[in-house]
């Protein structure tokens, strides 16, 4: 019974450890990609509109990378997807517009033109919803329902504690082994992620042009890399510690 206790518990570890980490890959995936590729262009569009026949051409060129490059993009996107997931009844970017007025082009332009762009940004807003005509295809329905539940706090909170839960279930039982134990789980992890993060490449272009009507110029899987390359990182270095471990426990046998 130990044995077949201590069977489901290495099983179940790397599936936790990859639910957990997957839901925050999706939300970060979902976000960049949204707000680099139609966030970024529909605001940085109405922002410079406004801006094109005030400035002269090298300003216009700092202005429009600063507001792409803005932080506050990202805060945006946020809110465009709560609304799309049902958290949100409406956007409401006014905040966030300001910030970027303020911070990113407060030295570059004038109050004048910063409350023209502001007043006509918060009037161009409410047409984002459509951006990727979300809402009338059961396919993206069911995509943004799944994304809703994967990003949600509980989700993650109830993974945690299992993951909690089942590596001090490990060290009860496995006590001297348990690092070997997580130092594989680690590794299939990672090999999982590569596995997911191939699959995401392969049916990219169905996404891009499938899902979100060409919207979407590149699906961003940075974090996913940088979870990888965490995962990767962490079994290596399981296994030196380990390594270390057993060195010096042969060492004290010899001496003894």
């Amino acid at each position: 019974m130990k044995q077949f206790i201590k069977l489901i518990l290495k099983i179940l570890l790397p599936i936790f450890l990859l639910v957990i980490t997957m839901s925050f890959i999706i939300e970060n995936t979902a976000i960049k990609t949204i707000s680099n590729d139609i966030i970024n262009k529909k605001i940085s569009g109405y922002m410079l509109d406004e801006v094109i026949n005030e400035v002269n051409d090298d300003t216009f060129y700092e202005i429009a990378d600063k507001i792409e490059n803005s932080k506050y993009m990202d805060d945006i996107t946020q809110k465009y997807l709560d609304v799309l997931i049902g958290k949100s009844e409406k956007i409401d970017i006014k905040e966030e517009i300001n910030l970027i007025l303020e911070n990113d082009l407060g030295d570059i332009t004038s109050e004048e033109l910063k409350n023209k762009i502001a007043d006509y940004v918060n009037k161009k807003s409410m047409y984002l919803e459509n951006a990727l005509e979300i809402g009338k295809e059961e396919t993206t329905t069911e995509i943004l329902n799944v994304y809703s539940i994967f990003t949600s706090v509980s989700l993650r909170i109830v993974f945690l504690m299992l993951v909690l839960l089942d590596i001090i279930g490990l060290i009860i039982l496995e006590k001297k082994y348990v690092l070997k134990t997580l130092q594989i789980s680690s590794v299939i992890t990672a090999v999982l992620s590569i596995i997911i993060f191939i699959i995401l490449k392969i049916l990219s272009t169905y996404i891009e042009q499938r899902l979100s009507g060409g919207w979407i110029d590149n699906i961003n899987l940075n974090l996913m890399m940088i979870f990888i390359i965490v995962e990767i990182a962490i079994g290596f270095i399981l296994f030196v510690v380990r390594k270390v471990l057993d060195r010096k426990g042969n060492t004290s046998k010899e001496l003894e």
